[in-house]
């Protein structure tokens, strides 16, 4: 059962636009969702995560990488914070998201499970226009991710301190600098992976990876699965890597 103030927090997010939010027990099973959450599950209602882990849920590949995160929070108890990842959505677009989980502690600070809130970034890149630095920025890290591109690359086209180039991302697109280029490299990549037949170890080069095991080790990181399963599953019009949790 949930204790008072993690029902109260579940009550006020249940209905909140963009964010997914579940509370899962240290063994696995999930004892709250919201809707959202319920929804990238592929279930009708929050009721119907309740009591279920990710294995039941999720694709083998997505559940395994889900209790791996789970594991590393419970076990040092450090905070997974504002992790990009990105998802496909079931009309097929691309979806961005952060997420963040921490370990949910007892009165008596006895570990119960993990706490875990994604927040959609539906937020465009393009939204950074109003703000004429940032969008030079955006501009460089859309037509330049294929380089070596540094965040002090960035801050140096839109005239701005890093510092300062992180605050305004951070407000205006929901990202910090490097997370922009790297969701500018994962798109293209998507794209490569789902509509050409280019070699996985091709599409790492042209998406700026020093190589093909680099590439797949953040690929999997942020998508949850690893390239060519990714690539596989889309032209089978499955549902690897449709979920994120």
């Amino acid at each position: 059962m949930l204790d008072r103030t993690l029902a109260s927090v579940d009550a006020l997010l249940a209905t909140t636009p963009g964010v997914m939010w579940c509370v899962k027990a240290a063994s696995g099973e999930y004892l709250a969702a919201n809707l959202a959450f319920a929804e990238r599950a592929g279930v009708a209602e929050p009721a119907q995560v309740v009591g279920r882990t990710a294995g039941e849920l999720f694709p083998a590949d997505l559940a395994v990488r889900y209790e791996e995160q789970d594991r590393s929070v419970l076990a040092s108890g450090q905070v997974l914070s504002n992790e990009l990842e990105l998802i496909t959505r079931p009309d097929g677009g691309i979806g961005w998201y952060v997420t963040s989980k921490s370990r949910w502690v007892g009165p008596a600070g006895e570990v119960l499970g993990i706490l875990s809130i994604s927040v959609d970034l539906k937020t465009p890149a393009d939204a950074a226009a109003p703000h004429g630095r940032l969008a030079l920025a955006v501009d460089v890290a859309r037509r330049r991710f294929a380089e070596p591109l540094s965040v002090h690359d960035l801050a140096e086209a839109a005239a701005m301190s890093e510092a300062a180039l992180a605050r305004a991302a951070k407000r205006w697109l929901g990202l910090t600098p490097k997370q922009l280029i790297m969701r500018f490299r994962l798109e293209e990549a998507v794209r490569l992976l789902s509509t050409t037949t280019v070699p996985v170890a091709d599409v790492a080069g042209e998406c700026g990876y020093y190589d093909q095991s680099s590439f797949t080790r953040h690929f999997r990181r942020v998508v949850g699965v690893p390239p060519a399963a990714y690539r596989a599953a889309h032209r089978a019009g499955g549902r690897e890597g449709t979920g994120r949790r």
